[in-house]
């Protein structure tokens, strides 16, 4: 169960860097944007048009890629019973 887990992860980690390549900036809704939590306040900035905006790093994509490629390697190097 622990590798399946750890080869999931990484599979999601490695999707998602590979779909961040093809996207500069993230909009949020408006039903998200009207949300004060502060884990989006750290990653996003206000927009002209009052929604909250995710501006991607450059390195961003290149790390999910690479830290989910080493995850799903170590499943594959977990001992099995």
């Amino acid at each position: 169960m622990t590798r399946a887990a750890f080869l999931a992860s990484g599979l999601f980690l490695a999707l998602s860097g590979a779909g961040l390549f093809f996207v500069d900036q993230i909009t949020l809704t408006e039903k998200a944007s009207s949300y004060e939590a502060e884990p989006i306040r750290w990653v996003t900035e206000l927009g002209d048009d009052g929604r909250r905006e995710f501006h991607r790093p450059e390195w961003m994509p290149f790390t999910f890629i690479g830290v989910g490629g080493v995850t799903m390697l170590y499943a594959v190097a977990l001992p099995s019973k």
